[in-house]
């Protein structure tokens, strides 16, 4: 706690002058050091002054306290879920923003409230406010600087540029360790990004971690995330029988938790595991069942229409497929943004149409399996065009397109790595 700036704190809220509050203590130059800081008074002058503003030192320093506290379970409540709580406790913490503003909280606060904004998905305040607080990154304690770095890196996850999110993460893996107990989702978030960036050992490495940590803290919710993770990579890994395993405990558990963005992933993924082992119904099924349960036209139902409609394709249900698409494809306004171009590339595809297809590739698809697209997919895709060429005899175009796939199998590190709808593509 800050005495000087709970001094000024409680003097601007009395409406008191510096000069009524100092007379016959000190000078109004003294006072005005103590309360920037620049200077520690000695006790018996701090006492007179609390004493004119009917202040308690020990009441002040158990308040300060008390909001220390309410600050770690904020953030503790966000790392479980616990939107309803959170929204309470930033309401409350809100109320005490000019207190805080006085104790040497103040950064942590922001920080806390950036957390806040991530769980919201609100990502323009999120945004906002770190434009502002980054100015004061050079004061932030070693703790404050970590926490910066890892919801920076959360952002960047959520917002699909991974190169940055990886950089942030990297930034501060050495004393992940050191806070885990105070902040316990780093490797949760390292798993998952490395999961999007096919790294499926290094994913499970640091999902086993995340795994231990969230069973130290019995945080049951997130222990079924890491949970989703480690089945997804088995299923990447050709581990069916471990990844079938954990999803069906994750069905079970999603059931007792009542999660149905839980119980959606499952079957999604479920439909991943079959499709991956060349059993189409089963995959189609499980693809059918996940559509069925997720809120129509959010982002989490376009990555099952994307998987369901590429498992119809491979079982040659093309007019299925794209009935399906053309729906979707209705449905979205922004017939420039990744979903729309992933969506209708599928649709082409279906149609059979290989010359539409390649040209919408070519005009439109290059910078979506860059991006956006797995690195199965996005390579068939590339490899598709320099056949074209090929048989156009284009040699040059050909090879040049083949250059990209090598680079695009290469550069796994720069590129979305899984087609399958992970728990933290919706992060909170």
């Amino acid at each position: 706690m800050s005495i000087g700036k709970v001094i000024y704190y409680h003097r601007r809220k009395q409406n008191k002058t510096q000069e009524q509050l100092c007379q016959g203590i000190c000078s109004v130059t003294h006072l005005s050091k103590i309360e920037n800081n620049v200077k520690e008074a000695n006790p018996k002058t701090l006492q007179m002054l609390c004493d004119r503003l009917s202040i308690s030192l020990e009441d002040e320093s158990k308040k300060s306290q008390k909001l220390r506290q309410k600050l770690d379970i904020f953030y503790e409540t966000m790392e479980r879920h616990h939107q309803e709580k959170a929204t309470i406790l930033y309401q409350e913490l809100l109320q005490e923003k000019e207190y805080i503003q006085c104790t040497d909280m103040i950064y942590l606060y922001e920080l806390y409230k950036l957390r806040y904004f991530l769980l919201l998905n609100d990502f323009s305040t999120f945004e906002k406010s770190s434009a502002g607080i980054h100015r004061y990154v050079s004061k932030f304690s070693p703790f404050e600087e970590y926490v910066w770095n890892l919801l920076q890196g959360i952002y960047y996850g959520k917002m699909e540029q991974f190169p940055q999110a990886f950089l942030y993460l990297s930034r501060v893996e050495e004393q992940a360790e050191q806070y885990e107990t105070k902040i316990t989702e780093y490797y949760y978030f390292r798993s998952a990004l490395h999961g999007h960036l096919c790294h499926y050992s290094l994913s499970i490495h640091y999902a086993y971690k995340a795994l231990r940590v969230f069973q130290n803290t019995n945080n049951f919710l997130r222990i079924v995330y890491v949970k989703m993770i480690l089945a997804v990579n088995f299923i990447h890994i050709g581990e069916f029988e471990k990844g079938k395993e954990i999803l069906e405990q994750i069905l079970s558990d999603a059931d007792i938790l009542q999660e149905r963005e839980t119980k959606e992933l499952s079957l999604h993924n479920l439909g991943f595991l079959y499709y991956r082992q060349g059993r189409m119904a089963e995959s189609l099924d499980y693809y059918f069942q996940a559509l069925h349960h997720k809120e129509k036209n959010s982002a989490s139902y376009y990555i099952t229409i994307s998987s369901l409609s590429e498992a119809l394709i491979a079982d040659g249900q093309n007019e299925k497929a794209m009935e399906i698409l053309k729906g979707a494809l209705e449905s979205i306004q922004d017939q420039k943004s990744p979903r729309y171009i992933e969506l209708k590339v599928l649709y082409l595809e279906a149609a059979g149409s290989q010359k539409a297809l390649i040209t919408y590739l070519i005009n439109q698809g290059l910078s979506i399996i860059e991006n956006h697209l797995s690195t199965n997919r996005g390579s068939k895709y590339l490899q598709l065009i320099a056949s074209y060429y090929e048989e156009k005899q284009d040699y040059a175009s050909a090879n040049h397109y083949l250059h990209i796939a090598n680079q695009h199998l290469k550069n796994q590190l720069f590129h979305i790595g899984s087609p399958v709808e992970l728990k933290t593509a919706n992060v909170r």
